[in-house]
C-alpha cells in the first residue's frame, strides 16, 4: 500500500468536489495539493537529486482523484522549487528558506515560462528585464500578447506567492537572452504592486485550476530577484535550455501519471462490466464482462498498466544516467511521455465509451481521467512538439537513443523501418529541411510513439512482466500500424486477430488476481462499481416529488440490454 492509502478515505479526499462551486473546489485541490506533497514528506534533497521518493509520488493512484491537485503539486514541487533549488545549493544559499517554505506549503510557487502570443516559441519570449543604473531590473510586459499564459498566480488561501518569471534581459540596451527571476506575484490577498492577473474561464471537463494571464507594469525587481548572473553567454540558447530543464523532468514526471491512470480506469470499468447484467440471446441475465467488445479494451488497459509501470522504471534509470548525453536523457523521456499519454487517452476513451452513458459522468472518473491527460499531453512539454525536435535531431544524427535490448521484435523492426523510411527520404532530397517539414512532420510522433512502444515491450520482457500482459501489449502495439505489418508479409489481418485472442484468454482467468495487484481499490470512488455504492451514492442525490416525500430505494439491479 502507498502512504497515501489513509489519506485518500480522509474527509479532504471523500468529499464530492463536482456539487462544489468553482471557487471551493479550486481551494479543495490546493488542500488536496498540499496534503499530498506533506504525506510524501518530499525534502530539498529529494527535489535537488530526483530520489526515487520524487518518482514514485508521481505514480501514486491519489493523484488521479484530482487532477487539479497534481497540476498545482507538479508546478510547486519540480518547476519551482527544483528551479530553486539548483541554485540554492550552488550560488544561492540564501534562497534555501525560501524552498522549505514552498516544500510546506507556506508559501506558493508558480512557474511563468509560456507567453499567450508566442506558444512553443518560448525562446523569443517579449516579456523583458531591463538592468537599471541602480542594479534593480524593471520588469515589463510590452503587449497584451506577451502576458504569461496559464500560471495559476491569483490570490488563494492568503498564502503568498511567487513565482520564477522568465524574461528577456537588457543591459546598455543589449538583449542577453532569457533569464530566470524570482517575483512576489500577491500577499494571498492582494496582487504585488505592477503585477496583474486575468482569470481565464475554467477548462472544459477537467477539476477546475484557476488558470490566468499574467502580466508586468514595470514592476521594480531587487538585484537579488536575477536567478543567475549578468554575463554575456556565446551560447544563449543551450544556458536557456539549462535553466529551464526541470521542463524536462517534468516530461517525464508528469506522463508517468497515465499509469495509476490506466490503473484506475480500468478498475472502475472491470468492476462495473462484472456487475453491469443484460439478457442474453439465451433469455439469462450475464455480465456484460462476457462480451468480446468489453473484455479487449479492458485487458489491453490493464496489460498497460502493468507494461508502463517497467517502461517508467527504466526511463528513470536512463534519465539518471549522468554517462548519457542530456539530449539522449530527454528524448528518452519524450517517448515515455508520447507513448504513455497515447495508451491512457485510448483506454479511457473506450472504457467509457463501452460504460455506455455512465461514462459520461463526472462521478465515474473516467470522462475527467480523458480531459486530465490532454492537459498532460501539452504540459511540460508538447508530445507533439517533443516528437519533431526528437525526430529531427535523429535524422541529423545529433544523437542516438538506447538500441533495442530485443532488435528481432516486431516492435524494433518497426521502429526501425520508420526512421530508415524517413532517413531516405531526406537523404533524397537536396533540402533536407523541406523534406522534412513536407513528409516527415507529420509522421513524427507516429515515429516517436514507435520508439516508445518497442522500449515498453523491452523493459516489460527484461523485468519479468507476465507474458500474457505482455503479449497483449505488443499486439495493442501492432494494431497501431498494423499495415506495415501486413505490407511486409510479417502477419496477416487474420494471424494478429487470432494472437490477440489467444493473448486475450491468457489473460482473462486472471483480471481479479490482476485487479488486486494494482493495489488502488482504496483509490476508487466510483459509485458504479458495485449495488452498495450506488445505493449509498443514489441517497445523496436532491430530490424532486409531488407531494414531497423521500423516494423509497430502487431496486439496485436491473436486468436489461446495455449499449455494446
Amino acid at each position: 500500500m502507498t502512504s497515501t492509502s489513509q489519506l485518500c478515505r480522509s474527509d479532504l479526499f471523500e468529499k464530492r468536489s463536482e456539487l462544489l462551486s468553482r471557487d471551493a473546489r479550486v481551494l479543495l485541490s490546493y488542500e488536496r495539493a498540499r496534503a499530498i506533497g506533506l504525506a510524501h514528506g518530499i525534502t530539498l534533497r529529494d527535489i535537488l537529486d530526483l530520489t526515487q521518493k520524487f518518482w514514485d509520488m508521481h505514480i501514486d493512484p491519489i493523484v488521479v482523484l484530482d487532477g487539479a491537485a497534481f497540476t498545482l503539486l507538479i508546478i510547486q514541487y519540480n518547476l519551482v522549487a527544483g528551479t530553486l533549488a539548483q541554485y540554492a545549493a550552488t550560488t544561492r544559499p540564501d534562497l534555501v528558506s525560501l524552498v522549505e517554505d514552498i516544500l510546506r506549503w507556506d508559501v506558493i510557487g508558480q512557474f511563468c515560462l509560456t507567453e499567450l502570443g508566442r506558444g512553443l516559441d518560448i525562446f523569443r519570449m517579449k516579456t523583458s528585464a531591463t538592468l537599471l543604473p541602480t542594479g534593480e531590473f524593471d520588469l515589463h510586459t510590452p503587449l497584451p500578447s506577451d502576458a504569461k499564459f496559464m500560471p495559476p498566480t491569483v490570490p488563494v488561501k492568503g498564502l503568498p506567492c511567487v513565482a520564477i518569471v522568465f524574461a528577456q534581459l537588457y543591459v546598455n540596451g543589449e538583449c542577453r537572452g532569457p533569464r530566470p527571476f524570482l517575483v512576489n506575484i500577491n500577499d494571498g490577498y492582494h496582487m504585488c504592486n505592477g503585477v496583474t492577473s486575468r482569470l481565464l474561464p475554467p477548462r472544459g471537463g477537467s477539476a477546475p485550476v484557476n488558470h490566468a494571464l499574467t502580466s508586468f507594469n514595470h514592476v521594480c525587481l531587487p538585484p537579488s530577484a536575477l536567478l543567475g548572473d549578468l554575463d554575456k553567454s556565446n551560447r544563449i540558447h543551450r544556458d536557456f535550455m539549462s535553466s529551464i530543464w526541470r521542463v524536462m523532468v517534468g516530461s517525464l514526471a508528469i506522463g508517468s501519471m497515465a499509469i495509476p491512470d490506466l490503473q484506475m480506469s480500468s478498475y472502475i470499468a472491470a468492476r462495473y462490466f462484472q456487475r453491469r447484467h443484460v439478457t442474453s440471446v439465451y433469455g439469462n441475465p450475464v455480465p456484460i464482462l462476457s462480451y468480446r467488445t468489453q473484455q479487449l479494451p479492458l485487458l489491453h488497459a490493464v496489460a498497460q498498466a502493468f507494461v508502463l509501470r517497467a517502461l517508467y522504471k527504466w526511463a528513470i534509470e536512463q534519465f539518471m544516467d549522468k554517462n548519457l548525453d542530456v539530449c539522449v536523457r530527454h528524448g528518452v523521456a519524450a517517448c515515455c511521455k508520447a507513448v504513455m499519454v497515447q495508451h491512457a487517452q485510448l483506454a479511457n476513451y473506450a472504457l467509457s465509451e463501452r460504460m455506455g452513458a455512465q461514462g459520461l459522468f463526472e462521478y465515474n472518473r473516467l470522462s475527467n481521467l480523458y480531459s486530465e491527460i490532454r492537459g498532460v499531453s501539452i504540459a511540460e512539454g508538447d508530445i507533439l512538439g517533443l516528437s519533431m525536435r526528437l525526430v529531427e535531431d535523429t535524422l541529423a544524427q545529433t544523437y542516438t537513443l538506447p538500441l533495442s535490448t530485443h532488435p528481432g521484435s516486431p516492435l524494433a523492426l518497426h521502429e526501425i523501418s520508420l526512421f530508415d523510411e524517413a532517413t531516405e527520404t531526406v537523404s533524397s532530397s537536396s533540402d533536407f529541411t523541406q523534406a522534412f517539414m513536407q513528409y516527415v512532420q507529420q509522421r513524427c510522433q507516429l515515429m516517436v510513439e514507435s520508439m516508445g512502444h518497442r522500449m515498453a515491450y523491452d523493459a516489460a520482457v527484461d523485468q519479468g512482466v507476465s507474458q500474457c500482459l505482455v503479449d497483449l501489449y505488443l499486439i495493442n502495439a501492432i494494431k497501431t500500424d498494423a499495415a506495415w505489418y501486413v505490407e511486409r508479409g510479417i502477419f496477416t489481418r487474420q494471424t494478429i486477430m487470432r494472437m490477440e485472442d489467444t493473448a486475450l484468454l491468457a489473460a482473462l482467468p486472471r483480471l481479479d488476481e490482476l485487479l488486486v495487484a494494482m493495489e488502488v481499490e482504496p483509490y476508487v470512488s466510483s459509485p458504479i462499481i458495485s449495488d452498495e455504492r450506488w445505493e449509498k451514492f443514489s441517497r445523496t442525490l436532491p430530490v424532486y416529488s409531488s407531494p414531497p416525500a423521500e423516494v423509497p430505494a430502487q431496486p439496485t439491479l436491473v436486468l436489461e440490454r446495455a449499449r455494446l
